[in-house]
């Protein structure tokens, strides 16, 4: 499509694992089309080297360079500097980081002041100095356990097991609890309700991934935000038809009358 959206895919291949090179390429197609993929490091080292097949499997353009100096990586400096270069082509929307490393927040800030949308991708080990100045940033780690688990899940289920229990994103210290998010789900509700007090999700949605950095309802074991704020006991929903689509309907949310 023309209006689609086009994103340079910068891989930090010494931070950040090859296991997740589908999730990556998955990711990012929910947002647009990749027109650059390019992945960073020195292939001389058994992390990097891992990424050969994905490579190959995702046509992702591999950027050698040879950190010259014990303990520093050129392949960041690389990266940055192609960062800038394509900025300046004009020939993207936007950028994907995929790294968890804090070396790369002042270049996700520089790009954001550039007009430029910025996705981060990275671990839970990710400082928040990184996750806040990207515009989303995925938690590669969470959502690569959830397919886990849910992979294992359909297994047990066809072979007459049972479900795993699963581990509570409660605990997670990167990522705020479910009890902190509907606090911030009741704010935004309260700053833009109707005179009945109901919002459009799809706001809800829009204001928590601007004041939740990394915000994403799977990294609460949920598959979209309605399934999210339905578990909310502060919060109740309700579906109309959409006027505009007989086959789509809106979601609305409101806060419990005390």
């Amino acid at each position: 499509m023309e209006d689609e959206k086009r994103y340079a895919v910068l891989i930090d291949a010494e931070n950040v694992s090859n296991k997740y090179g589908k999730l990556i390429m998955d990711e990012i197609s929910t947002y647009g089309v990749a027109t650059y993929k390019r992945l960073y490091g020195d292939y001389t080292t058994p992390s990097v080297k891992a990424w050969i097949e994905s490579l190959k499997e995702f046509a992702i353009t591999p950027v050698f360079q040879c950190n010259y100096t014990q303990g520093k990586s050129a392949s960041d400096t690389a990266l940055i500097i192609d960062a800038m270069d394509i900025l300046y082509s004009e020939n993207v929307n936007g950028f994907c980081l995929v790294t968890s490393d804090s070396d790369f927040t002042k270049l996700a800030m520089r790009l954001r002041e550039s007009g430029m949308s910025v996705i981060g991708m990275g671990e839970q080990k990710t400082p928040n100095s990184l996750v806040a100045a990207c515009e989303e940033f995925k938690f590669l780690d969470l959502l690569y356990n959830e397919e886990a688990q849910k992979t294992t899940v359909e297994q047990k289920k066809k072979s007459g097991g049972g479900k795993d229990a699963l581990q509570s994103t409660e605990t997670v210290n990167n990522i705020p609890s479910k009890k902190e998010i509907e606090k911030v789900v009741v704010s935004i509700i309260n700053s833009l309700a109707d005179d009945d007090g109901w919002v459009n999700i799809s706001e809800i949605g829009t204001g928590l991934r601007k004041r939740v950095p990394g915000f994403d309802p799977r990294n609460y074991k949920c598959e979209k935000l309605k399934q999210l704020i339905a578990g909310f006991k502060s919060i109740e929903i309700k579906t109309e038809p959409n006027a505009h689509h007989r086959i789509l309907t809106i979601v609305y949310a409101r806060v419990k009358d005390k």
